[in-house]
């Protein structure tokens, strides 16, 4: 009832005065919700923290092992403990761990952030733990470090699991769920375009992984209700060398703590070949990976009830 009266009140302002519910809008969709580190699970693994100054605050984060230096990237509300699953397979490969909490989350400063504030953290994060063997982000950290390699950020190798292609379609979508009309919606993104001096087709994570010349393993489950598969699996054949890994039955989060998809991404990471075993094959990406997918729909090839892989896709294209 409470959920319904607000979103009530919201598309009335949303007509009344929408410049005001715009910048609500805009408020409401920045200021990620804090997490405590101590709300997560921690690797085994003794860390050492840092702190990195970063505009007027500071960039709270935390390193494990020794060797190649791996850079774990969260998604949004996330903390750096969102990725602490792969913190002691990767030392136990030998790797450095980094990672740290993005501006406005978990111990970091700040109250509110975005996309390229978030993209200016990654490179200076990297700038100082690097060089980079590789980058692991999740959800909305996928696209920060996306801008990120196009101002200068260098990893040998790049893994995105859940990875939103266009962050504003996303977030047109969050602006209807909560009750503001469409044009409201979109009177935000405008002006918050304006603010950071960004065209938003620019800023797709096609587009910007389109000249990455580092191998690409995009991790996308189809039934992702946060994050569609498409969204992943458009950046997968977008990429020079992107492969893609989809799965079912796993969603947003719980993709990244499967044991199988855990294998895989160490695998790649390392530098090793994919392990063929009987619910993990290889296939190369779709060329119109939204077209297949509307087609695996209709054809019904989508169990909700299976946990596990369907496919693992895509081998380095041929330029």
């Amino acid at each position: 009832m409470v959920r319904l009266i607000r979103r009530s009140v919201l598309r009335t302002l949303g007509y009344t005065a929408p410049g005001m519910a715009a910048g609500l809008f805009e408020r409401a969709l920045l200021t990620p919700e804090k997490v405590r580190r101590c709300d997560k699970p921690q690797p085994e693994s003794q860390s050492t923290p840092f702190r990195i100054p970063y505009g007027s605050g500071w960039l709270s984060g935390w390193t494990w092992g020794a060797g190649p230096t791996v850079l774990l990237l969260h998604g949004w509300g996330g903390i750096a403990a969102s990725l602490a699953m792969f913190v002691d397979p990767l030392i136990e490969r030998g790797f450095r761990v980094v990672a740290f909490d993005a501006p406005a989350h978990g111990e970091s400063d700040g109250t509110r952030t975005n996309m390229v504030d978030y993209a200016g953290a990654v490179l200076q994060v990297g700038r100082a733990v690097g060089p980079l063997r590789a980058v692991l982000a999740h959800s909305f950290g996928a696209p920060a470090v996306a801008l990120a390699t196009r101002h200068g950020l260098i990893a040998e190798r790049m893994v995105m699991i859940a990875p939103p292609q266009n962050i504003i379609d996303l977030s047109m979508e969050v602006g209807e769920m909560l009750g503001f009309p469409r044009h409201v919606c979109e009177l935000m993104g405008q002006r918050l375009a304006q603010r950071l001096r960004i065209d938003w087709e620019e800023l797709a994570t096609d587009r910007l992984v389109a000249g990455l010349e580092a191998p690409l393993l995009v991790v996308h489950d189809r039934d992702d209700r946060t994050v569609p598969w498409t969204h992943g699996a458009a950046i997968a054949e977008a990429a020079r060398h992107g492969e893609l890994l989809s799965t079912d039955g796993l969603g947003h989060s719980d993709i990244k703590s499967h044991p199988d998809v855990q294998r895989r991404v160490l695998d790649f990471v390392s530098g090793s070949p994919a392990r063929a075993d009987s619910t993990l094959e290889q296939e190369r990406v779709q060329k119109d990976a939204g077209e297949e997918h509307r087609n695996r729909e209709s054809r019904g090839a989508i169990d909700p009830q299976r946990r596990g892989f369907a496919v693992l896709g895509g081998q380095p294209r041929r330029q």
